[in-house]
C-alpha cells in the first residue's frame, strides 16, 4: 500500500500537470501610451477589440494645451511575437496604412512593443476607460 506521502505526490504531479500555471495575457481592452519614441509631446490611447478591431487617438501636447489630434481604425492581429496593424481609416477618410511590431513584453498590465528597424519602444499601461488625461504643462 503506498503511504500518505507518495499518494500526496502523486495527486500534486497530476494537479500540476492538469492546471495550468497562468492564462494567457490578453491585448484586447485600452491601452494609454504617455508619449511616442519618435514624439514625446504626443499622447495615444488604443482599444483592442475581441473582433479583431482597433481604433486609435493621439493628442499632441505643446505648453499645457491639445494642439494635435488623429484617429485611426482598422484592424489587429498577432502571430507569434509579431503585431500587426492595419489601418483601414485616418481621421475618418479612408486610408491604407500597415505596421508590424516585435511584442517585447506583455502583461496584464504593460504593453511593450517595438518598430524595427527604428527601433523604436513603444510603451502602454492597459487602462479602464478611453479617456485622456489632461496635457502636463510644459509639454
Amino acid at each position: 500500500m503506498p503511504s500518505k506521502t507518495s499518494l500526496v505526490l502523486a495527486m500534486t504531479a497530476l494537479l500540476a500537470l492538469t492546471t495550468p500555471l497562468s492564462a494567457e495575457t490578453s491585448m484586447v481592452g485600452i491601452w494609454f501610451s504617455p508619449f511616442q519614441p519618435d514624439e514625446p509631446n504626443v499622447m495615444s490611447l488604443i482599444e483592442f477589440s475581441a473582433d479583431g478591431t482597433f481604433r486609435e487617438e493621439f493628442r499632441k501636447c505643446a505648453d499645457g494645451d491639445f494642439v494635435g489630434y488623429q484617429t485611426e481604425s482598422g484592424t489587429w492581429s498577432v502571430a507569434g511575437e509579431v503585431e500587426h496593424i492595419k489601418a483601414s481609416e485616418i481621421n475618418g477618410t479612408p486610408a491604407v496604412a500597415e505596421a508590424d511590431y516585435k511584442i517585447v513584453m506583455l502583461t496584464d498590465s504593460e504593453r511593450r512593443i517595438r518598430m524595427d528597424p527604428q527601433g523604436y519602444e513603444f510603451v502602454g499601461h492597459r487602462v479602464l476607460k478611453f479617456d485622456f488625461p489632461e496635457c502636463p504643462n510644459g509639454a
